[in-house]
């Protein structure tokens, strides 16, 4: 006879004694921070004469973890949200401020949140005192400087995290707004000296929320498209710009170039009058697609990085009547052009072409040392920059002369660093195979005629 299975009895846990102990063990994090940061101070006894009502008053007055929510009416994915909060959460613990001036001393921006505000109330507060206190005043002469300091770099994080996700494809931009409550402020609040103190005294005053909160809003600015005529056909076109905040408000600015930026020869009389008309840029959404299928990269931020730098740089080739070449650039390598073209009034980004490409200066000049064409590069599997950085032709000689005779020896510089530098190795697709493709390149070196016609790519 099979014997009866029981049930396994369900383990009882005590959330409020759980609830304690993490307590217990986050106030024992708190205190080992602030042991260190006095020790930064240059002092190895200043945290021990600290009187234990003054360590828990420092505890409560602590600053809350930075807290990332979404806007109303806005949905933000699970996955983006986790990966904004990774990021700012990273560049806390990586950018420091100051301790003491001129002792070489630095603690993080979490640090500085946790522990680092609150002690600096406590040391303009002047109505403590006890021996040892006075060591504090060198850290309290950096109270406003840091307090400025870390306002603006949490607002650089938090504008950076934005930039890293916009989607400027789905004709939006992230934006961010920074809210802070300020600490509990209640003068006839104080704890009593240690010879009174109790643990229901102690529960008490720590069941209060007397910290410093920041709550980070990420909201969406939708880009305002506008439909121009091109070629007899009407496009819908994207407007290219950052936000910038005003007054803790997201405005909306337009990039433009000048006429002299463009070179365009218009005639009028006043040459000053000349330099000062702006067009404003607009982008198609084929250009975005180009550019992602040519760059082969995986991460968002890095077309736009080189969308935004391609107009600062304003390194311009004109082509024809109306018509530009826009060079983009990433690490102070040329890796391509934007096709640009006056129309309406704007200047409109039309497609995006490799350096490598057919219709770039070095492209051509490529076809003309070696013969390849567009079915060729394309059958190769080297018109794109993943392409490139995934085969082998860093290691043929006669391959990577002509690529540099050419011009190209730019994005040959890139794949290395793609290629061994972990700060470029994450903007790979690690899913993309390896192509081992420099013999057979040299099979295909056929030097052309100077007037032999490249194919539109």
């Amino acid at each position: 006879m099979a014997k009866k299975k029981h049930a396994r009895k369900k383990k009882y846990v005590n959330h409020v004694e759980q609830q304690k102990l993490h307590e217990a063990q986050y106030q024992n994090f708190f205190m080992d921070k602030l042991q260190k940061l006095c020790r930064q101070m240059g002092s190895e006894t200043l945290y021990s004469q600290i009187p234990l009502t003054e360590k828990i008053l420092l505890y409560m007055f602590r600053g809350a973890p930075l807290k990332i929510v979404a806007a109303e009416g806005v949905k933000i994915h699970k996955r983006l949200m986790t990966v904004l909060r990774k990021t700012i959460k990273f560049q806390q613990a990586s950018m420091t401020l100051e301790v003491i001036r001129g002792n070489g001393q630095m603690m993080t921006y979490a640090d500085y949140m946790l522990v680092g505000m609150s002690l600096e109330h406590h040391a303009c507060d002047n109505n403590i005192t006890y021996p040892g206190k006075e060591q504090l005043a060198k850290y309290a002469e950096l109270r406003e400087e840091r307090e400025a300091a870390y306002e603006k770099g949490i607002k650089e994080i938090c504008n950076y995290a934005c930039w890293v996700f916009n989607n400027i494809k789905e004709k939006y931009l992230h934006t961010y707004k920074l809210e802070t409550t300020a600490m509990y402020d209640d003068p006839d609040f104080g704890m009593p000296p240690d010879d009174t103190l109790n643990r229901r005294i102690v529960e008490k005053a720590l069941s209060l929320d007397f910290r410093l909160h920041q709550k980070i809003t990420i909201g969406t600015y939708i880009l305002e498209t506008r439909e121009v005529s091109v070629d007899g056909e009407t496009h819908s076109v994207i407007p290219v710009g950052v936000l910038v905040y005003v007054e803790e408000e997201p405005k909306f600015h337009h990039f433009a170039l000048s006429s002299n930026d463009i070179h365009i020869n218009m005639h009028i009389k006043k040459r000053n009058a000349l330099s000062e008309l702006k067009f404003p840029v607009y982008i198609q959404q084929h250009a975005l697609d180009r550019m992602r299928e040519r760059l082969g990269l995986v991460v968002p931020a890095f077309y736009t990085k080189v969308l935004v730098g391609a107009l600062m740089r304003k390194e311009i080739i004109p082509t024809a009547k109306n018509r530009m070449l826009i060079a983009c650039f990433t690490n102070e390598l040329k890796i391509g052009y934007f096709l640009a073209e006056m129309v309406d009034g704007v200047i409109l980004l039309r497609t995006f072409r490799l350096i490598t490409n057919s219709g770039t200066p070095e492209g051509d000049k490529l076809s003309q040392l070696t013969g390849l064409q567009a079915e060729d590069r394309r059958y190769l599997s080297i018109d794109t920059l993943q392409g490139l950085a995934n085969s082998d032709i860093e290691q043929n000689r006669l391959i990577c002369k002509l690529f540099r005779e050419a011009g190209c020896g730019s994005i040959l510089k890139l794949c290395k660093k793609m290629n061994t530098e972990p700060a470029m190795m994450w903007l790979m697709d690690p899913s993309q195979p390896k192509n081992i493709i420099s013999d057979l390149i040299t099979e295909y070196l056929n030097p052309s005629s100077d007037d032999e016609e490249y194919v539109e790519e």
